[in-house]
């Protein structure tokens, strides 16, 4: 090649180059500033992920205190209701007891009642202590904690319909004993038809 070949081939090399490595400069820029946007996008995630975090953790713990707080209520209606129907039906079982009934079957009935009753109560109260115990900052690691607060307020719950159910049957009892079964050719079963 010659010397003049060689010496345009070189300046242009020059122009080419000096106006390409800018160019060349710019791409790496364009190409870093999608690293830097993915950065940036995983930081603000990064941050809402922590936010929803602790939003949850004060939801739990809010949650934990409501379920408590209708446990109470909620036992403490049934315990006050079924202790009622207990008073009222004894008052109904000693003025049939005056009037010369035997009654011993049904007061067995009450009495049991009474017990699952009491023992619903203590069983309810165990049941709110555990939910109320239980912690919200270390709410995955009481998972087994919270389970036997559930098992204890659904024990709970048995007890009480249990007791509500020797309720009902005390009750049917008690009808067939305050009202004997009218004769077959009464006017209230010829009526019926």
């Amino acid at each position: 090649m010659s010397f003049k070949k060689t010496t345009w081939l070189f300046v242009l090399s020059f122009i080419f180059f000096s106006i390409a490595l800018p160019a060349l400069a710019q791409d790496a820029s364009i190409e870093a500033s999608p690293l830097r946007r993915r950065d940036e996008i995983r930081e603000v995630r990064q941050a809402e992920i922590q936010e929803i975090q602790a939003e949850r953790q004060q939801i739990r713990s809010q949650v934990a205190e409501n379920h408590a707080n209708r446990l109470t209520r909620r036992f403490q209606f049934y315990f006050d209701r079924l202790t009622n129907i207990i008073i009222r039906f004894r008052a109904r079982l000693e003025i049939l007891r005056t009037a010369g009934k035997t009654v011993t079957s049904i007061e067995a009935k009450l009495d049991l009642a009474e017990a699952k009753l009491t023992a619903a109560k203590a069983k309810g109260n165990d049941a709110i202590a555990a939910f109320q115990a239980i912690d919200p900052a270390k709410f995955a690691e009481q998972k087994t904690e919270l389970l036997a607060a559930k098992d204890l307020a659904l024990s709970a719950k048995q007890l009480f319909q249990e007791a509500h159910q020797l309720l009902k049957d005390a009750l049917k009892e008690l009808k067939t004993i305050s009202k004997p079964a009218l004769p077959a050719s009464s006017a209230g079963v010829e009526n019926s038809l």
